[in-house]
């Protein structure tokens, strides 16, 4: 199948190009003008050729004025379990640029650090790539290695560049220089069962819905066999960073110091509000847990819906038992396929009526390396894959185009028939609103992102890890296990996650400047 849509692509790219050349190598600008392709420059303007001439002090090269004649080569390594994905854009990016050689080099990349370690391996064998995509680990230790080009000066004046959203850049600039681009993202929301909404006769919320609507539809789903969601994982977090200038989980990124005190205290008082009303949480009728971390036999949980499923977090949502659940688009692939259900996704509810809806968004970056080779060729497919609207329109195609229940060849894994680009450019997200897939529902999540919140500081605060140590981890999770009161450890645990990060951004910063 994959072969199929990989030729009729082709197809279709020749045909495009074979078009364009009948027309004088035309191509429409955003604005909707036609203008002459020999006149756009590098950075997204154009000029006419009358002007050009009028302009003594101005030399053009073909480069400089037809992105698409640029020649070169370029090494691109992306995670292997995600080839599926990217080969295609990939072929589309070689028919619209058939000088650019581009090489591909999937590596094993689907577990924590695999980033890091890979481009370590290939520094200190002199071979890195020049170009890596869908970088989902820590991002912060490649750039305290030198790993990485900053992109300052191949974005600017890059009209298409103003569409990307700051606070999906700011995250990546580091001493002030901008160092990766987002190439895509995942936005965390509700998902609720239609078919339980339906039989308890209760009115879809709208999508701009409050926490005390949220409160009031999800107590009415209690009943002998059914729940009101099956995990609010993430809740106590979400509710954290609804400040401006704040991330999850409670992280003032603006004055880089961590508030659990103040901000996931009350947060996560709601949670354990919630939680405290019996039959209400799934996930809250596991615990406490056996000695193995498995669910016991005599838990509420086993008591009201059998052993079935005691041990996966989704399963009474899945199964049709539980009204909603928290959740996150980068389940969707297993949920269409595994739910017995019909449901959808809603943005998280409002703190009130006076206040937006505040989306949190998980975001993989794309960049060039330290040792590119030929960073003009290079910055070409860099721009295809994360902010270019040409590369935007056509990988949203791509994926549309591809059957609901369309496999991965050789495996069964569902192929994503959708992604989530990191441009508010009004071409792209007019494309983004006619895929097929989307429901009413993804595609209101998808517009919360409007007023997104960084849910993933894992991957742009340098030394996560050294300040969310296990004593760190142990103290949170006594507290969401029902076993501490938030207000008795907020205090304890500021005091020690803001000395380590202080300590991380020092030795961060340092490594940076040298």
């Amino acid at each position: 199948m994959r072969k199929r849509i990989m030729t009729l692509l082709s197809i279709i790219c020749v045909m495009t190009m074979a078009a364009l050349l009948l027309a004088g190598c035309k191509k429409t600008t955003d604005s909707g003008k036609t203008n002459d392709v020999a006149s756009e420059d590098k950075s997204g303007g154009n000029k006419s050729e009358d002007n050009k001439k009028s302009d003594s002090n101005e030399t053009t090269t073909p480069a400089e004025t037809n992105p698409y004649e640029i020649s070169g080569k370029v090494v691109i390594a992306y995670p292997e379990a995600e080839t599926a994905e990217i080969v295609p854009v990939l072929d589309a990016f070689r028919a619209m640029y058939p000088n650019i050689e581009v090489i591909d080099e999937p590596f094993p990349g689907s577990y924590g650090g695999a980033f890091n370690e890979y481009l370590t391996q290939k520094a200190a064998a002199n071979d890195m790539p020049d170009l890596m995509w869908l970088d989902w680990n820590d991002f912060a230790p490649q750039v305290a290695n030198k790993f990485v080009m900053p992109l300052d000066d191949l974005v600017a004046g890059d009209e298409e560049f103003t569409y990307v959203p700051k606070g999906m850049t700011d995250p990546y600039t580091y001493g002030g220089k901008l160092y990766a681009l987002p190439c895509q993202l995942n936005a965390m929301g509700i998902t609720i069962n239609l078919d339980m909404l339906e039989e308890l006769n209760i009115e879809k919320p709208s999508y701009d819905w409050t926490i005390d609507e949220f409160k009031e539809i999800i107590k009415k789903a209690i009943s002998t066999n059914t729940c009101g969601s099956a995990t609010l994982e993430d809740l106590d977090q979400v509710y954290s960073a609804q400040d401006d200038g704040y991330f999850y989980p409670a992280y003032d990124y603006v004055n880089q110091k961590f508030n659990f005190t103040e901000k996931w205290v009350p947060a996560m008082n709601l949670l354990a509000e919630l939680r405290a009303v019996p039959g209400l949480d799934a996930w809250a009728m596991r615990y406490p847990k056996a000695e193995d971390g498995s669910t016991s036999m005599d838990s509420d949980y086993v008591l009201k819906f059998g052993e079935a499923g005691k041990d996966d977090t989704h399963y009474t949502f899945k199964n049709g038992m539980a009204l909603l659940c928290t959740n996150a688009t980068w389940n969707d692939n297993w949920m269409r396929n595994e739910c017995k259900i019909r449901w959808d996704y809603w943005p998280y509810p409002r703190l009130d009526e006076n206040t937006p809806v505040k989306t949190p968004i998980h975001v993989d970056c794309s960049y060039l390396t330290s040792t590119c080779q030929d960073p003009e060729a290079a910055f070409q497919l860099l721009k295809w894959l994360t902010y270019g609207v040409e590369g935007n329109l056509q990988r949203l195609d791509i994926f549309a185009a591809r059957g609901a229940k369309e496999v991965v060849e050789g495996d069964t894994k569902l192929l994503k028939t959708w992604f989530i680009p990191c441009t508010q450019h009004p071409d792209v997200i007019a494309k983004f609103e006619e895929n097929p897939h989307l429901t009413e529902g993804f595609k209101a999540l998808y517009k919360s992102t409007a007023n997104s919140i960084r849910g993933d500081i894992n991957k742009i605060l340098p030394g996560y890890n050294e300040i969310f140590t296990d004593e760190v981890w142990q103290m949170l999770n006594d507290v969401r296990e029902g076993r501490k009161n938030a207000a008795d450890v907020a205090a304890q645990i500021d005091a020690k996650v803001n000395a380590a990060l202080q300590e991380q951004l020092e030795t961060f910063n340092r490594k940076v400047s040298e």
